[in-house]
């Protein structure tokens, strides 16, 4: 099944394996009890590149509309079954793991590649991690879109990017349980 995402003038997704990923999607969305995908699946989602593939922008946006159901739909379910208690409880989990990370030393948040291997750059993660402490501490917003666009710089020497990516995954959670409970 084809869907109706524009095509890009140059380098794009492609098609296929959007579309078989985008019809997963579908079908765990129509039937809530299968076990085919959760919104941290979609969160990291990712496809080959190609010539003339479906604009990427377009198909970010469609999986970020998707993702964002499917965290509200497990946000509620935790819900129903735990109570406002069951989300508190994980906020509190989250930030816990969080600040974890934040009270580290400044360019010592996360593990070393070392300098033969690349990684995140340190110090557009460290900049990156002051607002998200800043969210935890003060409440200041910290925009969803943001957080999961996140793209810094690869340099040896760098962050190892598998903490980083589970950080803002992290980050995500949290945003979507502030935003749906």
């Amino acid at each position: 099944m084809s869907f109706t995402f524009p095509k890009s003038k140059r380098r794009g997704y492609e098609p296929a394996a959007v579309d078989a990923f985008i019809e997963k999607a579908r079908e765990q969305y129509s039937h809530r009890d299968a076990n085919l995908m959760i919104s941290v699946d979609l969160r990291q989602a990712e496809f080959p590149m190609v010539r003339k593939g479906y604009s990427v922008s377009a198909v970010d946006g469609a999986i970020d509309r998707l993702e964002d159901a499917f965290a509200k739909a497990e946000i509620d379910r935790k819900r129903a079954v735990g109570g406002h208690d069951a989300l508190h409880d994980r906020i509190v989990a989250i930030k816990t793991s969080l600040t974890g990370r934040l009270d580290r030393p400044r360019r010592r948040h996360f593990s070393s590649t070392g300098l033969i291997l690349r990684g995140y750059d340190r110090k557009q993660v460290d900049r990156f991690m002051v607002s998200v402490e800043a969210h935890i501490e003060t409440g200041r917003e910290l925009d969803l879109n943001s957080v999961r666009r996140a793209v810094f710089k690869v340099k040896r020497g760098g962050y190892a990017e598998i903490q980083v990516d589970a950080f803002i995954d992290r980050v995500v959670e949290l945003l979507h349980i502030e935003r749906y409970s």
